[in-house]
């Protein structure tokens, strides 16, 4: 069982998240298999020593190819997560900013927006008082002319 086939990946800096979980849930199945690879050989062992053959000193152990493998390519995929949550706290700060600039701007145009109404409704009643000056003056003349042509009519007859 603990010989089965294993399917190694390049962990490059960046995994998507497809392949985080592929990932994951290959290094967990493989965790499992050497877990219950050491609880048999623990289990042997024990037998080894209840038995009364058991009379030697502890042999030296040699450290599992597989559980090293496997400790380094964990080290690589730990590694890579905390890239990528560095990567999403700098992109959170970097949005936060940007939706400060945002508002800005906003309340910027809003500001300058009221201004130019202002500007307009200045300029607009300006206009209107030179248009009633000038109605004035044209009715001042219309008044005028009309008061000499009266007078001009009641002479000739």
């Amino acid at each position: 069982m603990w010989r089965a086939r294993r399917h190694t990946s390049s962990t490059g800096p960046d995994l998507s998240k497809k392949e985080f979980k592929k990932e994951k849930e290959r290094l967990t199945t493989e965790l499992h298999l050497l877990i219950q690879m050491r609880n048999e050989q623990r289990d042997h062992l024990i037998d080894f020593k209840e038995s009364s053959n058991y009379n030697r000193t502890k042999p030296i152990q040699k450290k599992n190819p597989f559980y090293e493998q496997l400790r380094s390519t964990k080290d690589q995929v730990l590694s890579s997560v905390y890239k990528l949550e560095m990567g999403i706290i700098e992109a959170q700060e970097n949005i936060q900013e940007l939706n400060k600039w945002i508002d800005y701007f906003t309340n910027l145009h809003s500001q300058l927006m009221v201004e130019k109404n202002l500007k307009m409704s200045v300029t607009q009643n300006q206009k209107n008082k030179e248009v009633e000056i000038d109605w004035a003056l044209i009715e001042k003349y219309l008044v005028d002319l009309n008061l000499n042509g009266q007078t001009g009519a009641d002479q000739q007859p």
